[in-house]
Parts: structure tokens; sequence; C-alpha cells
């Protein structure tokens, strides 16, 4: 990626600073003494008008706005209105911190400047009603008051501007990334989940197995790596768009013409025909992909073969935006090698080294083919558990404690030792800061530690009030 120059915040700031120094008192006392009612009712103006945007609703609620943003902008909007009481170097950091956020969530920036646009010329209807003001006051406030707004939305901008740009570079990459190290082995295994589906289906169907019990291709072991992964890593979008299509027309073959229990074995028998004939197709497709992909193992952790922490921003992205369209949610783990430092100075890096593989291989056999494994940094793994709500989480997360505990690191015939986890759990909340998340399960998994280690603590609604 190419390297962008810094940027000289200064020059922003002196700028402000001489607006500032450059209106009158009497505007600055004008803008500072706008009523709560006032400002509220701008910030109102301002969510109803983003929430009628289709690419906002991506980021924003109802739930959202009435519970923290509208006091966050209520916060912001009092702040750049009345900079001039304002420490503005903390001003023009806060600026640069939701330009960093907005980058990191993938929020466009033409919405930040349709909102700001859409603000200002509520501020300057609510200006001009105000009897009491001269023209030359009105003009003064408005000069000053949409100066300020846009010099706040260009440190925003500036600041956006080069997160976003790794944001892509490391999006490009991932897309190029097949996250396997043997990709004939990934071949045959997901080839296998769709043979065993469709194997299952069929026997399912000549038990006469009730329909509820029924798997649908996309709720499969196949369609959810189909769905959180092949989708993602696959840059034949053609391709990709036959298969996601023959999915569906599979899923609707079954929701309708299998739905019919009473119908005779020859409806039956053609219908199977029909379903193998779409299965037989993905298959075909899948393999065609499979054979042209490009292989690139970089961005992978050299020790563990595990993805990087570099493409947590890119997946939890997309599943973020999968959450949200689908209204299934997800759970991310961070876990910890508790006393990990002692198997380094007790027994040498080198043993500390194969522990870690361990934990790694320990993990990819705990989780679905559709999960993701990172190696987060140290000693330290995380889990993106796919359309797992915080229940199930808590279940295989137990599971995977107690089994990694139960296994012995042998250090040589004579010496052995045993190794336990802390892991903190969180649920996807619908706040589209991937970062939130990850602070969440942080926070729990220093609880975990905190609380004697070899244990598992999930986050829940309220437990901020007692950390």
């Amino acid at each position: 990626m190419k390297n962008t120059q810094p940027v000289n915040y200064d020059v922003i700031k002196n700028e402000w600073q001489l607006l500032i120094n450059k209106t009158n008192t009497a505007t600055h006392q004008t803008l500072i003494a706008l009523s709560d009612e006032e400002i509220g009712s701008l910030v109102d103006a301002y969510y109803q008008y983003m929430l009628q945007d289709e690419k906002a609703q991506l980021f924003l609620s109802t739930s959202q706005v009435e519970e923290r943003l509208s006091a966050s902008m209520i916060n912001w909007l009092r702040k750049v209105l009345g900079s001039s009481r304002e420490d503005l170097s903390e001003l023009i950091a806060h600026q640069r911190k939701v330009g960093e956020v907005h980058a990191r969530i993938g929020l466009p920036i033409e919405l930040v400047a349709r909102g700001a646009r859409k603000l200002k010329y509520e501020l300057f209807q609510l200006l001009l009603s105000k009897a009491q003001l001269t023209a030359a006051e009105i003009n003064q406030a408005i000069f000053f008051s949409g100066m300020a707004i846009d010099s706040a939305i260009e440190v925003m901008t500036v600041a956006f501007t080069p997160s976003h740009q790794k944001m892509m570079h490391d999006q490009e990459h991932f897309r190029l990334l097949t996250v396997y190290d043997d990709m004939s082995v990934e071949r045959e295994r997901q080839l296998g989940a769709l043979k065993d589906w469709e194997n299952q289906f069929i026997y399912n169907v000549a038990t006469e197995l009730p329909f509820e019990e029924r798997v649908l291709l996309s709720d499969s072991e196949f369609g959810l790596w189909f769905s959180h992964k092949g989708q993602h890593i696959f840059r034949q979008p053609d391709l990709i768009h036959k298969i996601d299509s023959l999915i569906q027309k599979i899923d609707r073959l079954i929701a309708t013409e299998f739905a019919n229990d009473s119908a005779d074995m020859l409806s039956r028998i053609h219908l199977l025909r029909l379903l193998r004939q779409d299965v037989e197709q993905v298959n075909m497709i899948l393999s065609s992909i499979f054979e042209e992909i490009v292989k690139s193992e970089n961005g992978k952790d050299p020790l563990t073969r595990l993805l990087t922490r570099r493409f947590i921003p890119t997946i939890m992205r997309r599943e973020i935006a999968l959450s949200i369209g689908s209204g299934k949610s997800f759970t991310i783990a961070l876990l910890d090698i508790d006393y990990f430092k002692q198997i380094n100075d007790s027994y040498g890096h080198s043993v500390g080294d194969n522990t870690l593989k361990s934990i790694a291989v320990w993990l990819h056999e705990h989780v679905r083919s559709s999960d993701y494994v990172f190696r987060y940094g140290g000693e330290e793994f995380m889990l993106l558990l796919v359309e797992t709500p915080l229940a199930q989480a808590q279940t295989l997360m137990e599971r995977l404690r107690n089994d990694i505990a139960s296994q012995v690191i042998e250090v040589d015939v004579n010496t052995s030792f045993n190794i336990t986890i802390s892991a903190g759990l969180a649920e996807f909340d619908n706040h589209p800061d991937y970062q939130w998340l990850i602070n969440k399960a942080d926070k729990m998994l220093y609880q975990a530690k905190n609380n004697g280690r070899n244990r598992i603590e999930s986050y829940s609604l309220g437990i901020e009030h007692t950390l």
C-alpha cells in the first residue's frame, strides 16, 4: 500500500482558532445560549432524516439513537458550536477519533457529509427564526456555525482517509487469501460436506423423517461455510452467484415440494433427482473455483498457521453486516493460556512454541469450518463463532476448556505438564464498531483471570456497571 504523508492537524487547528478569534463575542454567546430543547430538536431532525437512508440503516437503529447516539450527538454539537470555550486541541483529537471509528466500521464518507448538510440546514433554519436577532447577527451566527461544523468534518475526513485506505488494502488482501494450508484438503472437506448433506437428506426422506427436522442446505455445515467464508475468499463473483442461486433453489424445493409428506414414492424419486442435479451443479462449480484459486500464505501466523489479527477488521465488518441483515447473532471469544510465561521459563521457548501450536490444533478441532480462529497476540487467541448466540458459545467454550485441561504436553519421556485457558465471551449487540465487541470480550477475559483463571466469563447487559 502506498504510504500516506502524515497530516499536519495544526493547519486545521490554526484556521479554526483564527475563525474563533475573528468572530465577535455576541455571536459565540448566541450559539452557546441555544437551549437544550433547541439542540435536541436539531439532533432529532438529523436522525429522523438519516434513518430514512437505506445505507445509514446499516449503521443506525432507532434503539441505538434513543439509548446512546442522540446524547452523544447533542454533546458533540454543543462542543463544536461552543468551540470558543473549548480546548481546541482536545476537540480536534476527538474529531480524529470519530473519523477513525467511521473508517473502522466502514461508514461511507458521503453519509457523514450528507448528515452534516442536513444538520447545518436545520441549524440555519433555527437561527433564521430568532426574531430577537438582527440580520447581521443571524448572518454571523450562520457563518461561524457552518465553518465550525465544516472544520470538525474536515478533521474527521482527514483521519478517515488513511484508515480507510488501510482497510481497503487489507480487505483486498484477505479476498485473495485462501486461509488454508492445503487447498486440496479444503476442497475435499467442503465437497465432502456437500455430499454428506445430500446423502443425509435422501436418507431422511427415505425414512420419512418429519419435515421440520430436515436441514436446509443453507443451514448445513457446507452452507454455513459458503456463506461466511467461501463467498468472501473466492474471486469469481459470477460463479459465486451461481452457487448462491442454486442453494436458494434447492432450499425452495425442500420448503415447497418436499413439505408434502403425502406425496407418493414416484413423485419423491422425481424430486430427489431434481435435487441431485442441482447439488451436482454446485459440486462442479465449486470444484472449478478451487482449481483456479490463487494460494497466498501472507497474513498467517508463521508458528500456528492461524489468521493474524490483521484480518480481524475485514472479517468482523463482514460478519456484522451479515448479522444485521439476517438477524442471526454471533459471538466472539478471547482466550489466553494460563501462566504461559511459566511454561517458557520452566521448559524453554521451543516447548512454549509447541504449546501454542497444540492450542491452535485443538481450537480448530472444536469449531466449525465456517468459524474463524485468530492468533490475537502472544499466548492470546480469538474465536469468531458465526450464527452462534451466547448460550451456545458458552457451552462450546466450556467443552473446549475442559478438553484442553485434560490434554498432556510432553516435554520429554520423563516430563509432561497440563495447561488451562481463561476466556471472555461477548455476543454481537448490533453496535456497528467491531472494537466495541472486542473490548467487551477483553473485559471478560480480564475478569476470568482475576477470578482465578481456568474459567469462562461472559458479557451481559448491565455488567459494565460492576467492572
